[in-house]
């Protein structure tokens, strides 16, 4: 599919688009990451239903802090949402040098931004095209017209190597490191070690 900018995509190609593509990324900032600030549950529990319809999805981190030159983008498709708007707009700054290196790049934008070319944007400060893009997969889903990337023998094999690694858990959400004055570089590792070791 040709890259494109388009603040509205066509709702069936971008369903078609999430459910093909290989190795599919959600790229999470540290408040979604670590379960901050969820102010708009509608939201949240959208993204989480996108999670759940795409077999495969890996749930990566996009800390605050940390350069964005050890960022690692998926060769077939990267969702960017939950991001505080510097920090994205960085992301994206980072994006416009990297994106031949990089797959399809999808930005879940709650803030306006201007789109970028080589992007697609979805408008999320309402939930109408979440709802309308998951709506499509639904359909998709009970029509049978395609068979999912994370559906195929390969994305399978994906998912369950996924599983191997706590920190790549999709529904791993909590936080138990938030009331601990520590630098966002640790809290993972932190927090992975607290998950280890939990009775």
């Amino acid at each position: 599919m040709a890259q494109t900018s388009e603040i509205t995509p066509d709702i069936h190609t971008l369903a078609h688009l999430l459910l093909t593509s290989e190795k599919p990324f959600l790229m999470v900032g540290s408040s979604t990451r670590w379960g901050w600030n969820d102010t708009d549950m509608a939201r949240q529990t959208l993204i989480s239903r996108l999670e759940e319809s795409l077999p495969g999805l890996h749930q990566t981190h996009v800390p605050d802090g940390t350069s964005l030159e050890t960022l690692t983008f998926s060769p077939g498709l990267s969702i960017l949402t939950g991001i505080p708007r510097p920090r994205m707009e960085a992301l994206l700054d980072h994006l416009d040098k990297v994106l031949d290196s990089c797959g399809q790049i999808v930005v879940c934008d709650d803030f306006g931004l201007t789109p970028r070319k080589g992007h697609i944007h979805i408008d999320v400060r309402t939930t109408d095209s979440l709802h309308a893009l998951l709506e499509t997969i639904d359909y998709i889903y009970e029509k049978r017209t395609l068979v999912p990337w994370g559906s195929t023998p390969e994305g399978r094999a994906y998912a369950e190597s996924l599983k191997k690694f706590p920190e790549n858990r999709p529904d791993w959400k909590w936080d138990e490191t938030r009331s601990i004055n520590i630098p966002e570089e640790f809290r993972h590792d932190l927090a992975a070690g607290l998950d280890e070791h939990a009775e």
